[in-house]
């Protein structure tokens, strides 16, 4: 069985080099093109767009909860076209995730987004903090660390391939 797509969306304000280097990271190891779309396009028509392949993993730039007045939101797209979604989130300079993150997490859950998991992109990984905080945490993605990125996406395909029949 080939890899679903799965998406891969901000948790909060991400600056958008760290997210696209991290994407891009992830990327190295996975059998797909990484496609690039902004939060502002139709989540209909890129998600019906045939992506040339069975699988692909695409990015997602800006905010995919923003509540936009002519369509909904892409984390509602999402949760109805039932995308397996990798939750990304960025520390602060102490190792804490700030509120948002744990709050994107509940309303993937809340419009039945099939999140993947969430993995940490720069700062200090804390793990004794991650396992307390109850969030599915797969890892954090070292730009730096080839190998330790490459057993982050073996782990992902792993759990993709326990939410896709």
């Amino acid at each position: 069985m080939a890899d679903p797509k799965l998406v891969l969306i901000g948790a909060g304000n991400l600056p958008e080099q760290r997210m696209r280097l991290a994407c891009e990271a992830l990327a190295e190891h996975w059998p797909a093109l990484l496609r690039h779309h902004a939060c502002g396009e139709d989540p209909d028509v890129v998600l019906s767009a045939p992506s040339g392949t069975e699988f692909s993993l695409l990015r997602l730039a800006g905010d995919a909860g923003l509540d936009l007045a002519h369509r909904r939101s892409w984390l509602e797209a999402l949760g109805d076209w039932r995308m397996p979604t990798l939750l990304m989130a960025a520390p602060g300079e102490d190792g804490a995730m700030p509120g948002c993150v744990p709050a994107y997490a509940a309303l993937c859950t809340a419009l039945r987004v099939p999140l993947v998991g969430l993995v940490q992109i720069g700062g200090l990984w804390l793990p004794d903090r991650r396992r307390r905080d109850g969030l599915p945490w797969c890892g954090e993605v070292v730009r730096s660390d080839p190998d330790q990125n490459a057993v982050l996406v073996r782990r992902l395909r792993q759990r993709l391939q326990r939410l896709v029949p």
